[in-house]
């Protein structure tokens, strides 16, 4: 996990920096300089740029959303697996995924079949690979991060202030708006403020750094294991 938490704090980064020149541009009114012209070396910025940059925001922040949580889950997935751990040795959460995995064409073997593959499970080595295709798809929000802390057992329990985690239900929407074509940048830029966007920014970086860092304690304790 130090790998995927030192790429967070590399996006969090790149947010912060972002956001605050959307603040220099909007808040302190900032000026475009132009030193090698003649005459009208400023120039403001345009209100209609500074609305697409508003909307970027929601853009960054779920990326920011999408690839910890594709990271992080990848990095639980091949932990499990490079332990050579048997059925027998991990928690039931872990044991439901490897059999969807492994056994979810029970239905289309005869009754022998499962007999033996059911006196071989609890032999069988755990391989589980996170195909992220399948499961994140545009989708990260705190009702999903919810759904995977339960899945796989780690904890879902964060700061107060990080408030589950709702706007990040907004930042997916909005998100998915603009992916699809729904709604164009500057008509999203124009419904925020950029007191609500710092709000927003703030609570969806606390939540998601608390997620990771619970996913962190999973794996350093071996939560996964019985």
């Amino acid at each position: 996990m130090v790998t995927v938490l030192a790429d967070f704090e590399k996006r969090v980064t790149e947010i912060e920096l972002f956001f605050k020149h959307l603040e220099n541009l909007e808040v302190d009114g900032a000026l475009l300089y132009f030193p090698n012209r003649a005459r009208r070396k400023t120039q403001p910025h345009n209100n209609e740029l500074i609305k697409v940059f508003k909307a970027n925001v929601f853009l960054l922040l779920y990326n920011l959303a999408e690839s910890s949580i594709k990271q992080s889950l990848t990095e639980v997935y091949d932990t499990i697996t490079s332990e050579n751990l048997t059925y027998q040795d991990v928690i039931d959460e872990i044991k439901k995924i490897w059999i969807a995995q492994k056994h979810d064409n029970f239905r289309n073997k005869g009754t022998e079949n499962i007999f033996i593959a059911i006196n071989q499970l609890a032999n069988e080595i755990i391989d589980i690979k996170f195909d992220s295709t399948k499961v994140i798809s545009g989708n990260i929000d705190g009702r999903k991060i919810k759904e995977f802390s339960t899945k796989h057992g780690f904890s879902d329990r964060t700061h107060k202030n990080a408030n589950n985690g709702n706007k990040l239900h907004q930042v997916k929407t909005q998100r998915n708006n603009l992916a699809h074509g729904n709604i164009s940048f500057a008509e999203c830029g124009r419904n925020y403020g950029i007191g609500q966007l710092r709000d927003t920014k703030k609570e969806v970086i606390l939540y998601l750094r608390n997620i990771l860092r619970n996913i962190k304690k999973y794996l350093d304790e071996r939560q996964y294991a019985i």
